[in-house]
């Protein structure tokens, strides 16, 4: 799989996943899967914009994905 139909899978995924908890009242809780999920697919996104010879940053990493160390 490229990166791109990794992000569009894991796009899908979430759009299920919010849909299937409508009724639980996902807008006024948090959920730690939805919340592992948006920051994968926000390091996914980071890491395709990048090129294979750009050097990158573990504190990159972990800021555009959203990650405390």
């Amino acid at each position: 799989m490229t990166t791109k139909e990794v992000q569009r899978q894991l796009d899908i995924i979430k759009e299920d996943r919010l849909v299937g908890a409508h009724h639980d009242d996902i807008f006024f809780t948090t959920y730690a899967d939805m919340e592992a999920l948006e920051r994968i697919i926000a390091l996914i996104k980071f890491l395709s914009e990048k090129k294979p010879s750009d050097k990158v940053k573990i504190a990159e990493i972990l800021s555009a994905s959203n990650i405390e160390a």
